[in-house]
């Protein structure tokens, strides 16, 4: 599958009415204070007359609750929600490992879940001087190569065969590669490319906007692509192994559940232009360790 077909897959219309139910859902989800039935339908250009109906539903549902200033909040009929999500995802409990790697690293830390189609960030931990990005906890993307490496090292051969080709087939042998340097050293590592702050900045402006409104999936997913493209490639261990600084954007590591699958993917992004040998082996060193971690957490395997 190419990259134009994931496309034209994820442009295909669903039901537009369940879709304006999830993003009034999403928005308040987002939002610090209650908000209005006008700004909710501004906000995803909505009619007022449909913004009230299914806040009425969930109003009754439990899902959101009005506030006596008639604007709303999520509700408490979610709680339940909310307590399943985490015995399925153990991630979702806390951060103070991310916390811990983000402190000894000095950048920016995020545990993304794999899925079969596409990646959704459950934790981000930012640090001081951080570049600004367009990912925050709840943010999904495609899951198009070579995004989600670490994970899909370890997962079934036909899976990986079809997320191999939604990559361009000249980047394919170099991807395939990065998915056997996994498995071998645990940790995969991305050049720094194209990557300029304003740009990023822009970009990750453009896409929380459009992540908004239900109804330009379509521009948002572009948004997106061209946001993972400003990226560069996996380095091979050969480059690893030198002695002289490499650029890097970010490196990544599979997480395991309490079944053995590499469900999460523990991303660090140092972003930097020159990561000396003593440096990156120190990183790479980390995120190892800490992906280690967090699995035996899940698990209940105590640490040594």
């Amino acid at each position: 599958m190419t990259k134009d077909k994931t496309r034209d897959e994820t442009d295909r219309a669903g039901s537009p009415p369940t879709d304006r139910v999830v993003a009034i859902i999403e928005l308040l989800a987002g939002s610090t204070e209650p908000v209005s039935t006008k700004a909710i339908a501004e906000r995803l250009e909505l009619s007022r007359s449909t913004t009230t109906l299914i806040l009425t539903s969930l109003d009754r549902s439990g899902w959101v609750s009005r506030q006596a200033d008639r604007r709303y909040t999520l509700g408490g009929g979610l709680i339940g929600v909310a307590e399943a999500m985490h015995r399925v995802y153990p991630a979702l409990h806390d951060d103070r490992a991310l916390e811990r790697l983000a402190a000894r690293a000095g950048c920016g830390v995020a545990l993304a879940l794999i899925g079969a189609r596409e990646v959704t960030y459950v934790s981000i931990v930012r640090v001081e001087g951080d570049l600004p990005t367009a990912v925050r906890v709840g943010t999904r993307l495609p899951l198009v190569a070579p995004m989600g490496t670490a994970a899909m090292a370890h997962r079934p051969a036909a899976q990986q065969r079809a997320w191999l080709d939604t990559a361009d087939a000249a980047d394919r042998p170099a991807i395939e590669m990065s998915l056997e340097q996994v498995r071998e050293s645990g940790v995969v590592v991305f050049e720094l490319g194209q990557i300029d702050p304003l740009m990023l900045g822009l970009l990750g402006e453009v896409v929380n906007l459009l992540a908004e409104h239900p109804r330009r999936d379509s521009l948002s997913t572009r948004a997106v692509e061209l946001l993972g493209a400003l990226g560069g490639a996996a380095y091979p261990s050969s480059r690893l192994d030198a002695d002289d600084p490499l650029p890097i954007s970010y490196m990544s590591a599979p997480v395991f559940d309490r079944n053995g699958r590499a469900q999460y993917e523990l991303q660090l992004g140092p972003l930097r232009p020159e990561v000396s040998k003593p440096e990156r082996d120190r990183l790479i060193g980390e995120i190892a360790r800490t992906a280690e971690e967090l699995g035996r957490t899940w698990t209940g395997t105590r640490m040594p």
